[in-house]
């Protein structure tokens, strides 16, 4: 069990009593905003901050944060005979394109983003939709909350109609999207067009505005991070260049093209955001250090004493401080003029975590330091992220 200690004080044992484990369940918000080809997190621009993440990216490591180009940190391994090397880089490539002592570079920052898939009706090629293949046993496990989750049914045959796929990454939501909080919004010219979000919190995506309410649109994978719109269908009258069929042709506005980002055009009348929140748990230890009465009243700080030194008489048989060393009387007093009787006084202002090895594993920093008499009795309430 970890022990603690007080500055210039004795180690102290925690308690059955004192340690206590707790895991925290937060709801981190996010929302992506999608306009003519450019995607913003949080409405905020991270190129601005940090000129080395673009927008609607996040850092994974915080890494290369603002630093020069010239300047750039990155991971590298040197060719030796351990055979060390990086996931991207082949055997053969290994073997034959460096010799013993080259160096192996890779390259930061790692960023990471929502991935917007479009697949068109029919093309049934595996290289073409191998992440919709990849989703269908999770598609086939969430069918018990909705029919609309099947990958072929009488609503459809998920490789063969048209769809749109959003990948949201793991590092924006923790452990899976909070069930209900999906929300999709298309807007046009600046005006909300059309809304949807999974209102009956089964993972049916319901469009709650615009010309075809209550329509299914989609499902969300909750614990996998997709969302897979199904709704083809026209929305309104609007139309617009949304695609990069090498043409130019106009289509008509539907859930199918949310989020697009390849339109030649970059479809400047159409703009797209997401909402959802994550569900994340974050692991806390709590533990209570304490200060008891008539302990922690003494310091070894040489500040306490009266005098400037210990004064002490050494030689080579003896080390002896003087017994008329005075102790530095700090008690204050409510008279002017007068010294109130003395008093051990001391003041924590941190506290040291040490293992059962007594290695020093963490420092806890007082904003104030706390005035400790003897009659005083005080306890401390350390929390750690674990």
């Amino acid at each position: 069990m970890p022990s603690h200690t007080t500055q210039y004080g004795n180690f102290f044992k925690f308690g059955k009593d004192d340690i206590f484990l707790n895991r925290i369940k937060t709801y981190p918000k996010t929302e992506f905003f999608i306009y003519s080809g450019s995607i913003y997190l949080n409405n905020e621009n991270q190129n601005a901050g940090n000129s080395n993440t673009p927008n609607g990216c996040v850092n994974l490591h915080e890494l290369n944060v603002d630093r020069p180009a010239g300047q750039l940190i990155y991971p590298f391994v040197t060719k030796g005979s351990s055979f060390t090397s990086f996931k991207t880089i082949s055997t053969s490539e290994f073997n034959h394109d460096y010799t013993y002592g080259d160096e192996l570079a890779g390259s930061y920052v790692l960023t990471a983003s929502i991935t917007i898939s479009k697949y068109d009706a029919g093309i049934n090629t595996e290289g073409k939709k191998k992440t919709l293949y990849s989703l269908k046993n999770a598609l086939e496990n969430n069918r018990i909350f909705s029919e609309h989750y099947a990958y072929s049914s009488s609503l459809g045959d998920k490789e063969q109609q048209r769809l749109n796929l959003v990948s949201v990454p793991s590092i924006f939501y923790g452990s899976s999207i909070r069930k209900g909080s999906v929300k999709l919004k298309y807007y046009v010219t600046g005006a909300l067009y059309a809304e949807a979000a999974d209102i009956n919190k089964n993972g049916e995506l319901i469009q709650t505005t615009g010309s075809t309410t209550g329509n299914v649109i989609g499902v969300v994978l909750y614990d996998y991070g997709f969302m897979m719109l199904t709704g083809s269908g026209q929305i309104g009258g609007h139309v617009e260049t949304y695609s990069n069929n090498g043409i130019g042709a106009t289509e008509n506005a539907s859930w199918y093209h949310f989020g697009t980002t390849d339109s030649p055009t970059k479809a400047p009348n159409s703009s797209f955001s997401l909402h959802f929140e994550g569900v994340n748990y974050i692991n806390t230890v709590t533990m209570f250090a304490h200060a008891r009465e008539n302990q922690l009243n003494f310091s070894t700080n040489p500040t306490f004493l009266a005098t400037a030194s210990f004064n002490a008489h050494t030689s080579s048989l003896i080390f002896r401080e003087s017994p008329k060393l005075g102790i530095k009387n700090i008690v204050s007093s409510s008279f002017s003029n007068y010294s109130a009787s003395y008093q051990p006084v001391t003041y924590i202002s941190k506290i040291a975590l040490y293992d059962k090895d007594r290695n020093l594993i963490a420092i806890a920093g007082l904003a104030n330091p706390v005035r400790k008499l003897e009659n005083r009795n005080y306890t401390f309430k350390l929390k750690l992220d674990i």
